[in-house]
């Protein structure tokens, strides 16, 4: 299972964790760059510690969002004028009023804007997340797609009496993997493209990656069993030569099966378990 959840993961986009450790980690460059500019420059120690404290309203803001950063906000305005409080205490208050409390509003507001800001970031990545159904590697649809398609032809099946079948043909990993890594790249966009031209207007031809293999899956509405077994034996045909032609080959062999419906409600519903562990894999749960 580890090694199928590698396999079905590495071609996803960013998810919303990946952005927060990338946002974290460019953060902290640019206010390194910043603090050792200001050291550079001889300005006052006190000021550079305070460039600092944004660091940790970043985290916070980052993980908790308003709340975060708004409370992180608020400690870090604490430190400064805990900072401040020696040369406040000889002098007073007056002197340092003005930038104790534009700093102690930069704090608080950066946290709290930052932390809006972050909160959106998560939506809008969490939604997208939810909405894909496109395969990143071959631009055909991938098994979130099939999920759902399989699910309304299979009630569209039952209401109307109407049958359809799932086309699958498995390419084996290793003759991927044997290419290098732009030589692959190509090859399987090429085969999404190839896949796309190959197939009628109503056909949903996807690609999922397994553990071991590249798994082409294509559903055919209003297709019965001898129609599909059909076009599953001329579509294992031309895909093999294509690969031959394009230089992916290996051991092992194609292997192909067809799910018609409603003969094989059973294969169908093993079909869609694997679909829906794959696609919990290639969607794992923000945190």
């Amino acid at each position: 299972m580890a090694a199928a959840a590698q396999t079905q993961t590495r071609a996803k986009g960013m998810s919303y964790a990946s952005a927060r450790a990338l946002a974290l980690v460019v953060g902290v460059v640019i206010i390194g760059v910043i603090v050792a500019l200001l050291y550079a420059r001889r300005v006052e120690t006190v000021e550079v510690v305070a460039v600092l404290l944004f660091l940790p309203v970043f985290a916070a803001l980052l993980k908790w969002d308003i709340v975060g950063g708004a409370i992180a906000g608020v400690l870090a305005s604490l430190v400064y004028v805990a900072m401040r409080y020696p040369a406040i205490e000889q002098v007073g208050f007056g002197p340092f009023a003005g930038l104790v409390t534009s700093r102690a509003f930069g704090f608080i507001a950066f946290g709290v804007i930052g932390g809006w800001a972050n909160k959106q970031l998560r939506g809008s990545l969490d939604k997208l997340d939810l909405y894909d159904q496109i395969d990143d590697e071959t631009g055909l649809y991938n098994a979130r797609f099939l999920l759902q398609t399989t699910d309304l032809e299979q009630a569209r099946s039952q209401r109307y009496e109407s049958v359809f079948a799932v086309s699958v043909v498995d390419i084996p990993t290793a003759w991927f993997d044997s290419l290098p890594r732009r030589q692959r790249e190509k090859s399987l966009r090429e085969l999404g493209a190839l896949l796309t031209a190959s197939v009628r207007t109503v056909d949903r031809a996807a690609h999922v990656p397994t553990a071991d293999a590249h798994r082409i899956v294509v559903v055919l509405p209003e297709t019965g069993p001898e129609g599909a077994r059909t076009f599953t034996t001329k579509l294992s045909e031309q895909l093999a030569d294509w690969l031959a032609k394009h230089g992916v080959q290996g051991g092992g062999e194609l292997t192909t099966h067809t799910v018609p419906f409603p003969e094989d409600e059973a294969g169908l519903s093993a079909l869609r378990e694997s679909f829906a562990v794959i696609d919990e894999a290639q969607h794992p749960v923000s945190r």
